[in-house]
């Protein structure tokens, strides 16, 4: 096999289409009981088994992971002239609801070579305005948040976990989204657990559970409240119960497509996995690797195969890069080069065991310092 097989104008396919689990089956049903809105019994089976499967106290469906990330602000009293700071690695999605809320969004560097929130960072911008943070699993890889939290919670702080990549991802021996006040999740198209549209809220806290669905639900229609209508439609209920079922499966072969690529890594190259801790274990919604030096070099040389990069593919770079945001720009070093020295390489179960293979090889060259254009 050939490095032929793959190239910048015929890349590696990182689209995942589940295959069929009996969600037509599932939807018939909704169909046939004919209540297809936010009030469809499927729904609240559908919350029952998100919450169990993720061993939290209460899930919340709603129609998509920003309408999470807005309603879980919202809950937690962000209002115009608030602040809520942000991890400076975020993308677009996770930091558009903090401008939905009329408040001032705060980047905040990570540590070196890590997703998590540098605390020292924290502690230069806190002030008597920030009302919230949000901590950022991105590319489903888990992020050792403790001492930032404990920061916040002493500034009384609350965390919401943007999780909307992370459906899986542990941390220590609790699911991503669970570790903070709320957790939001995205069912986007592309995201592991997929309804086309959609996403979810998990929370412990039972009061902050109920503001959340008081106000994705336009106020249960009491008129005591302001609320709106996030909720999720019965038919894609009905999907993500049956395809949540899977979720596992799904796991287990993204881990072994991504231990396939890793042992294939010569020791002392310029490519190792982003690092995370013993007892945490990623999902895996892309595997991510770090490079050494020779950054724009190795960077091209992932496209040329047809496995562009994030920051080639999508131009990422930290938040305040964007012009909507670029007002809030404040240098986050360990962001930027987190931005542009990591590769995303999908590994999702669609791929087949030949494909993976070739990007175990092309990877292990490149690594070696094979990085011919």
């Amino acid at each position: 096999m050939t490095s032929s097989n793959h190239d910048v104008l015929n890349p590696v396919n990182d689209r995942y289409t589940p295959a069929p689990c009996g969600e037509l089956d599932e939807i018939r049903a909704t169909l046939d009981d004919g209540r297809l809105s936010g009030g469809a019994p499927v729904l609240a089976i559908y919350e029952h088994a998100l919450a169990k499967r993720f061993g939290a106290r209460r899930a919340i469906a709603v129609n998509s992971g920003t309408s999470a990330l807005h309603a879980a602000l919202i809950a937690l009293d962000v209002r115009p002239g608030t602040e809520v700071l942000v991890p400076a690695t975020a993308p677009l999605p996770t930091a558009m609801p903090v401008l939905t809320c009329g408040a001032t969004p705060v980047p905040v560097d990570t540590l070196p070579e890590s997703l998590a929130l540098d605390p020292a960072d924290i502690q230069r911008k806190l002030t008597g305005r920030t009302r919230a943070a949000i901590t950022l699993p991105l590319w489903g890889y888990p992020n050792d948040e403790r001492a930032s939290v404990d920061l916040l919670a002493q500034a009384g702080v609350l965390v919401t976990e943007d999780a909307c990549q992370a459906h899986g991802t542990r941390v220590g021996n609790q699911f991503a989204g669970t570790h903070g006040a709320v957790g939001c999740f995205s069912t986007h198209d592309r995201k592991l657990l997929s309804t086309g549209e959609g996403g979810f809220i998990l929370t412990d806290d039972e009061e902050l559970g109920e503001r959340i669905d008081w106000y994705t639900h336009l106020g249960h229609l009491r008129g005591t409240t302001h609320g709106v209508n996030y909720k999720l439609a019965g038919p894609l209920a009905a999907i993500g119960l049956r395809r949540l079922k899977l979720l596992d499966r799904q796991l287990d072969r993204r881990r072994r497509n991504a231990q396939r690529i890793l042992t294939a890594l010569p020791p002392g190259g310029l490519l190792r996995e982003l690092p995370y801790g013993v007892q945490d274990k990623p999902n895996y919604y892309n595997l991510v690797l770090t490079i050494k030096d020779r950054i724009p070099q190795v960077a091209a040389a992932f496209e040329a195969a047809g496995l562009p990069p994030d920051s080639i593919r999508w131009r990422y770079r930290p938040l305040y890069h964007q012009p909507i945001f670029q007002p809030y720009a404040n240098q986050c070093s360990n962001a930027e080069r987190l931005a542009t020295a990591t590769v995303q390489l999908p590994v999702h179960p669609g791929m087949t065991d030949a494909t993976v293979a070739w990007m175990a090889d092309r990877v292990a060259q490149i690594a070696q310092g094979d990085i011919r254009a």
